[in-house]
């Protein structure tokens, strides 16, 4: 049901103060996590930049994230996801700009702009009026130390008529709740989930929420009308700690049907840069690979899981 907008506020303001175990928020006082190196650098207007996060029709490889434009105000990741691809543009293209902190583990560096609100305050946003743009492609937007800068980039751009895909893993992002709710035509809000199994995920992305959790701030966002989506990525093949992969998807798919979303994407391991071998020393295994049919594979399994509840989805293969 989408609610007239004074109706989504209130519901979103009854949300936000709900106070459920499995959507509680930490507090936006916290510092980077033990390990993480911190640093500054400095950003130019406009904050929002050309990307190939978009449909081939616009130029793009081929994922529905954006109208080929997208919004970062970081370079590094807290969460420490070891299958992420991003490290791989920040150390072959970064270290000059950006310094020898890139040269860090992935997940062991972050760096916000000095400057950050006088790009915000420059930025004219009402140039991408009625267009799309990803928030964000190679950090998630709301990492505790940036959550802050997150709202304050929407609510200059949205008054504007900017829009966005919002892509996180934090909770974060319900905090903002009323202020999406306010603008629920202008904004998607996805998360990204790789298992349903807590083994798996304490080992290959150990700082972030667990998957029931993330659905559940899809349940909030869709009940004060928002479009809501989410990405089933990456899906592993079979490892020691969640041997039956057709399971962990069904049982992810079977969670995420009780909303349901609007937008399902799917996505296997794909190995970029340094990701597979901090994969192998997370796993403690390392004989494991990506072979050539899993792509396939796992694309067969996601359809067929989606079309035994009643919903069907986009796979992204391999590019």
């Amino acid at each position: 049901m989408i609610l007239p907008e004074a109706g989504a506020v209130a519901v979103a303001q009854s949300l936000i103060e709900e106070r459920e175990p499995s959507v509680k928020t930490p507090s936006l006082k916290v510092h980077l996590p033990a390990g993480v190196v911190g640093g500054a650098y400095t950003a130019s207007s406009p904050l929002i930049r050309p990307s190939k996060l978009t449909s081939r029709k616009n130029g793009g490889v081929g994922k529905q994230l954006s109208d080929g434009w997208c919004v970062n105000f970081a370079v590094g990741c807290s969460h420490g996801c070891d299958f992420c691809y991003v490290d791989e543009i920040h150390k072959r293209f970064g270290r000059t700009r950006y310094g020898e902190a890139v040269l860090e583990r992935w997940g062991n560096y972050m760096l916000v702009p000095s400057n950050l609100q006088d790009v915000i305050d420059s930025t004219p946003w009402g140039r991408w009026k009625g267009k799309e743009a990803m928030m964000s492609s190679t950090h998630d937007p709301y990492l505790p130390t940036i959550a802050h800068w997150a709202r304050k980039i929407l609510e200059a751009a949205l008054p504007e008529g900017a829009e966005f895909c919002i892509q996180t893993r934090s909770l974060l992002v319900v905090r903002d709740l009323e202020l999406l709710a306010k603008y629920r035509k202008q904004v998607r809000l996805q998360v990204s989930i790789a298992t349903m199994n807590r083994d798996l995920g304490r080992l290959i992305e150990p700082r972030v929420p667990p998957a029931e959790a993330r659905i559940d701030i899809l349940r909030k966002e869709k009940e004060v009308g928002l479009d809501v989506g989410v990405i089933l990525a990456p899906i592993f093949p079979p490892v020691q700690a969640r041997p039956d992969v057709q399971k962990d998807v069904k049982d992810l798919v079977g969670a995420i049907a009780q909303i349901p979303p609007d937008h399902i994407y799917g996505e296997s391991l794909h190995v970029r840069g340094e990701n597979l071998r901090l994969i192998q020393q997370d796993l403690k295994d390392d004989k494991f690979r990506v072979t050539p049919g899993l792509d396939k594979g796992m694309a067969k399994t996601f359809h067929a899981e989606l079309k035994r509840v009643g919903l069907s989805g986009t796979w992204w293969y391999d590019h």
